[in-house]
This record gives C-alpha cells, sequence and structure tokens, in this order.
C-alpha cells in the first residue's frame, strides 16, 4: 500500500466521520427547531387561556353591578319630570356600555322569555302556571345568564311555565 493510498483512505475516514458529525449537528437543529415550534405553540395556547380566565374574572367581579343596573331599569319610574327623565336614560346608558365592554371580552348573556328551559343553561328559581304557553318554557328571567364562548359562567335565573 501506497502512502497515497494510505492518505486517501484517510481523507475518505475524516470524511466520512465529518459527515457524521454533520448529519448529527443537523438533527440536533431539527430538533432544537421543533422544540422551539412546539413552545411558540404552548405558549400562545397558554396566553389564551390566561386571557379567558381574566375575561371570567372581570365578568364575575362586574356580574354583581350589571344585575343591579337589570334591577333598576325592571322597577324604572316613569315621570313627567325631563330631567328625572334624562337622568335615568343616562343610568342606563351606563348599563348598555357595561354590557358592550362585556361583550368585548367575548362575554355573551343569554336566557330569554320563550325559550324552552334547558338544565346547562337556566336555573329555576321558581315555577308558574301559564295555560297559554307550553310546559317548561320561560315565563320570567329574573337574572340573565352569562357565557364566554361554549363556557357558561352563571347560568340564567328563571321562572318557568309549570302546567
Amino acid at each position: 500500500m501506497s502512502d497515497k493510498n494510505q492518505n486517501l483512505e484517510s481523507e475518505i475516514a475524516t470524511i466520512s466521520q465529518l459527515e457524521k458529525e454533520r448529519d448529527e449537528y443537523l438533527a440536533g437543529w431539527k430538533r432544537a427547531l421543533a422544540d422551539y415550534d412546539n413552545l411558540k405553540k404552548d405558549l400562545s395556547r397558554e396566553r389564551g387561556e390566561m386571557r379567558k380566565a381574566v375575561a371570567v374574572e372581570m365578568l364575575l367581579g362586574l356580574l354583581p353591578l350589571l344585575n343591579n343596573f337589570d334591577q333598576a331599569a325592571r322597577h324604572r319610574p316613569y315621570t313627567e319630570d325631563q330631567t328625572a327623565e334624562a337622568w335615568i336614560t343616562g343610568a342606563l346608558h351606563i348599563r348598555t356600555q357595561l354590557e358592550d365592554s362585556l361583550k368585548e371580552i367575548g362575554a355573551e348573556p343569554f336566557g330569554s322569555e320563550g325559550e324552552k328551559i334547558d338544565p346547562l343553561l337556566h336555573e329555576s328559581v321558581s315555577t308558574r302556571k301559564d295555560k297559554t304557553r307550553d310546559d317548561q318554557i320561560i315565563l320570567e328571567v329574573v337574572q340573565r345568564g352569562w357565557k364566554i364562548g361554549e363556557r357558561v359562567i352563571v347560568p340564567a335565573k328563571v321562572v318557568v311555565n309549570a302546567i
């Protein structure tokens, strides 16, 4: 075996070793890139979950205020006094602004008269008999329900027809 053949074999072995190292580095880089992509997806999902959690907390914190506005609107006095009417209208406008703010974070009110009761959405707080309406129909919404997406945060409290 000549020196030339020996050098050639040595160079081939070196090239083979370098190719092996290259392949290992390339596989490592691909794994690191995949791990990074997975991390970005996980962080994005966690941010979305945190936004939803904050929205739920915000909704739960503001619902008592909104429920008080609803009760006040239900018992609204009607008067000839234009100043009092303007004040009442302004106060009810605040309720509308509050509802709009809650809708912006993804909260939606539900529950209305005439719907059939759904135990997943409604909580019956009372029953009444109205022979002109079908059985298990909502006759009155005592307190609206709220949900974010498909998740029910607060069920609607309703009065149900029980024939």
